[in-house]
Order: C-alpha cells, then structure tokens, then sequence
C-alpha cells in the first residue's frame, strides 16, 4: 500500500467525522446534518462499510482527506500530514501532490520566517524601539502578550527581502506568490512598511497572512493593510486569534467576534479568551460556518458606530441561516471594544453579562433611527427590521418580535402580518434546488433503480431480475449503465463493495458511492423488495421509452418536411416498436 492507503486503512471514517459532527444510526449507515449547506433535514450520509460519505443536498463527498479538505479548509497534505501522524505512519514521500499543494507548503514556510524576523525587530533589535514603546506605552501591552500574539514590527527600508533573499536564498517570485513583497520597477520592495504587524494565524497554526497597522500618521496607505489573498489566504475565511481562542471558547459555550486585532489582544489581557476578530465586515458564509463548528452560541460585540451597528444586522441573516443562537454585546454609545477595555474593563465584562437577542438588537436599533409615533417613521422602522423577523424559523419566537414591534409602533400584529406577505420574495422568484433536484426525471429513476441494486442482500441476482424487467432498455444514463455492465462482470460469488469500487475506473466512483449511500425504504422481506425492484425497473422502462418515442416524433416530422421516404418508414417502423413496448 501507498502512504495515502496505509493512512486510509488505520482510520475509521465514522469516528473521524463523528468526532467533528453528530452523527445517528441510520440502517448500516450514519446520518447527519450537512456541516456545508443549511438544511432542517440530514442528507449527510457515511458508511463505515466504504469509508465515504455523501451528502444528497450539496452533491459533495468523497473519502476522509476529501472531508478534512472541505471541513477543515486545508489542503489533501496537510490532511494527510496530520492523519499519518494520528496513526502513527511514517511518510515515505512528500505528502504535496499538485503544485498548488506545493505553493501552499513553501507560502507557510515563507510566513512562518518573515513572523519570527518581525518579532525579533519588534523586541530585540534598534530598529523596532518605537513600535514597541508605543505598544507599551499607549496601548498597554506587556511583554508576555506581546509574544502570544507573536506581533511584529516591518521597518521603512526592504529588510525582510534582504532577509529572505539574501540570506535564506528565497527567489523573488516565492516572496511575490506569498503577498510579502511587490515588483518596484526591476526589483521587488517589502510589502509591509514602517508598520506593527499581527500574524494572522488560522485554527490549525499555520502562519496564513499577516495585517499591518501604521505606526506614523499620514504614511502610505490606510491605517490597516493586509496581506493580499494567496493561495493560503482569503479574507472572507478567516478569523483572528481563533487559534489561541479554541480552548475558551470550548470552555464558555460560545464565541465573541469582535472587528479589529487590537479588541482581541486587549481583551485577552483582561482574561477574555473566547475572543476572535472579523477583520472590521460583517461576517461571511464561511467565517460563520467555520465558527460554528467551536461554538453553538455567537456574542457580536462590533463598535457603535453606524458601520459597526449596519455590520452586526448584516450578519444576523447568516446567523439565522446556519440555526445558531446569537446575541449582541452593547457598548457605551462611541466606545469600541479595545477602549473600553483599556478605560473600564468592569464595565465591558458587565455588558457581557447583559448581551442581548439579535432580535432585540435589531427593533431596538430600528427605533433609535426613526420616530415611531409617524407614519413615515413607522414605515422606516418596518423596514430595517421586518425583513430579519419574518425569517425567524421558530414560530413561537417569531410571533413574541412580531408582536413586540407591532406594540412598540402602536399597531396590530395582524397589520404586520399582511405587510410581511407584501414583503415576501415576488412570484417566480423560485429557491435554489439542490443538485439532485435538478436532475432529469429519468435518471432520477435510474439512480433509485441503482441504489435498490447495490444495497440489496444480493446485487448481482437484483440485477439480473431488474433486466429482465426493463425487456432489453438500455438506461440514458451512461454511467450508470456503465456500473451494470460492471457488475454483470463481477466474478465474486459474494458481493463486496469494497473490493467492487477499488476496481472501478475514478470516474464512476461518484455514481457508485451515491447509489450505495442514498436513502432507500426499509422491506419486511424480500418479496417486498422485490416487489419494488419491478416498479422501480419498470418505471424506468417507461420513462425511456416515451423519452424515445419523443425524440422519434421530431424524428418523423423532420423526415416529412424532408420527403424522405426511406428515413420516415424507419421511425415509424420504430415509434410502432416501441409503442407496443410501452403497451
């Protein structure tokens, strides 16, 4: 076996996703909720049998690396990097397998030096003097915390391209891949200058990309800049401090998210450890969903400023989307988080306590843009703040805001009822189906025709019962056709999925594994099974041949225009064929 199989073979594909998801007993396979789409109902399938999972809403699976690629957001190396280590393999070649993986490995190396260059000018070199006095000084920082967060300080003149040109013999183009440098004519410049650098350092420890904050005002640039996104790095995937904030967040049942590095430094001076930083925006898709795999509670504690307060509403749709409990921290009207901390830390750990509902928030700050005793201040009001109610899932909760807002604007429940109706998406306006729902009917049939075979006792005699039943059809779906075909020629006398799929070429892989993980009835006995065997094949049976007789009737009709003869008594000869079949 290879490294990637003997990896494989240690490590059961149900405790490994179990230990991230809640997974149930479903027949000989396990259920769950998607961890990448929103849904009420599981679709999420894994079989210990196959080691894979498929989830029947999103379309996606695969084996443990696909999972760990898509969960964790690292790449199949780092993925199979901390497998082997979990088990106790030793790897024989490098665990990189395309050249992004490649890119990926050497931009952590390239990040994780230019940190540790940063941190050295920033507490033991002349040239970091002022950085660190004003850290220290006006932003109250000690030492110890300045290393947890490992912050750095990037002078005016190139010093880190010195660095890692000229004594660790990176090439240009490696610092220009990474975002540290950029081309300044014929030579290439620091990126970051005159500036106090913060690593940004993702869940699993990796130095991903760094922010600078300016140190001299009315230098180039804004008051922050950030590296720009790579192969290792997207803004909108990223949180600060979440690798130093796991354990606390752990411990306290929920996260707060907070916009800036600073608001997550200070707060951990003050023993705040749940505590990670958005980066200034409202958060995205990815952020909630990768923050909602630590806690089941989100605290937004933004500014008070207008942007802050449009930000934390933003996020609310999200929040409500992915089913987490979320509450809004309110601070002293023109005090951020790092502020307050700094000036009364009493009193921001006070409005912890008193964090209130998203809901709450978002009446509340409805009425302080607008009168509510007006017709057109109400209008406004219902406007910033019944589109996030009517979403709410919960009816009972729905109907408590619901009502609170009708009585806080001195009206009927029953009058923002109507106006919630009038508020609803526009006829046609139709919700994305999910892959599945998308398919054409025929092979829809086909797939649950597939799935009755390779789950049953014995495939190989399903199969042969099922053929006799579609009389000579041959399915409209090639690779399904193609998977028949497969097991027609399966020479085992007993069937065994794994061995089946290990010869199977990659391509029907995606069929295959679908087929096995769909969800299908429970029988009493095989005479039920077999029983909806024959309706199953016999539907498809129909379904391909009327699909047939409709493509032959455009057939006929091309051959009338045309005159021909010869052609139109074929199709007809056919359509006559097939119309008895259907009989």
């Amino acid at each position: 076996m290879d490294d990637v199989e003997k990896v494989k073979s240690k490590i059961d594909i149900v405790e490994l996703i179990g230990e991230r998801i809640q997974l149930k007993k479903a027949g000989r396979n396990f259920k769950a909720l998607c961890p990448f789409h929103g849904e009420k109902t599981p679709s999420f399938v894994v079989s210990a049998e196959r080691q894979i999972w498929h989830c029947f809403g999103c379309g996606k699976g695969g084996d443990i690396f696909t999972f760990l690629e898509e969960y964790e957001h690292i790449t199949f190396a780092e993925g199979l990097k901390e497998m082997a280590a979990r088990v106790g393999v030793k790897l024989t070649v490098s665990a990189a397998r395309t050249d992004r993986e490649k890119k990926q490995e050497l931009i952590y190396s390239l990040n994780h030096l230019s940190a540790q260059f940063y941190n050295y000018l920033l507490l033991s070199h002349p040239a970091g003097k002022r950085a660190l006095k004003y850290l220290i000084d006006e932003r109250k920082l000690s030492i110890p915390l300045i290393k947890t967060f490992n912050l750095g300080y990037a002078p005016e003149k190139d010093a880190l391209v010195k660095y890692l040109i000229g004594k660790k013999k990176y090439k240009e183009e490696d610092l220009l891949l990474a975002g540290l440098a950029y081309r300044k004519g014929r030579y290439v410049s620091d990126f970051f200058r005159d500036r106090i650098i913060f690593p940004i350092i993702d869940h699993r420890g990796n130095t991903i990309a760094f922010s600078g904050r300016q140190l001299t005002e009315g230098s180039t640039g804004g008051k922050y800049i950030n590296t720009r996104e790579t192969p290792v790095y997207i803004k909108g995937d990223t949180v600060y401090g979440l690798n130093l904030a796991r354990d606390g967040i752990k411990k306290d049942g929920r996260v707060i998210i907070v916009e800036g590095e600073l608001d997550v430094i200070t707060a951990h001076k003050q023993g705040i450890a749940n505590i990670v930083a958005v980066k200034g925006t409202a958060l995205t898709e990815n952020q909630t969903r990768l923050l909602k795999r630590f806690a089941p509670k989100f605290a937004l504690c933004f500014d008070t400023d207008p942007a802050g307060t449009e930000a934390q509403r933003r996020s609310i749709e999200l929040i409500e989307r992915e089913a987490i409990t979320a509450t809004v921290i309110r601070l002293p009207q023109g005090k951020d988080p790092d502020e307050l901390l700094n000036e009364n830390p009493l009193q921001f750990k006070k409005a912890l306590s008193n964090d209130i509902n998203i809901y709450d928030f978002v009446i509340d700050t409805a009425l302080s843009e607008s009168d509510g005793r007006s017709a057109e201040g109400k209008k406004r009001i219902l406007e910033r703040a019944l589109p996030y109610l009517v979403t709410i899932e919960n009816e009972v909760i729905k109907e408590h805001y619901l009502k609170k807002l009708a009585s806080l604007i001195d009206t009927t429940l029953e009058a923002l009822m109507r106006q919630a109706d009038k508020d609803q998406k526009p006829q046609g306006q139709v919700a994305k189906a999910s892959p599945r729902a998308q398919l054409p009917r025929e092979e829809l049939a086909e797939i649950y025709l597939l799935s009755l075979i390779f789950q049953s006792e014995n495939p190989k005699q399903s199969l042969i019962f099922a053929r006799s039943c579609l009389s000579g059809i041959i399915l409209s779906t090639p690779s399904i056709e193609k998977l028949l075909s497969r097991l027609e020629s399966y020479n085992q006398s007993d069937f065994n999925a794994k061995d089946f799929s290990v010869y199977l070429p990659r391509e029907l892989h995606l069929s295959f594994d679908t087929a096995y993980l769909a969800p299908i009835p429970e029988f009493q006995d095989n005479e039920h099974f077999y029983h909806e065997l024959e309706k199953a094949a016999k539907q498809v049976r129909v379904l391909a041949i009327k699909k047939n007789l409709a493509k032959l009737t455009g057939l006929i009709s091309q051959a009338e225009q045309e005159k021909d003869e010869g052609k139109l008594k074929t199709y007809q000869e056919k359509f006559s064929e097939l119309s008895r079949l259907l009989s």
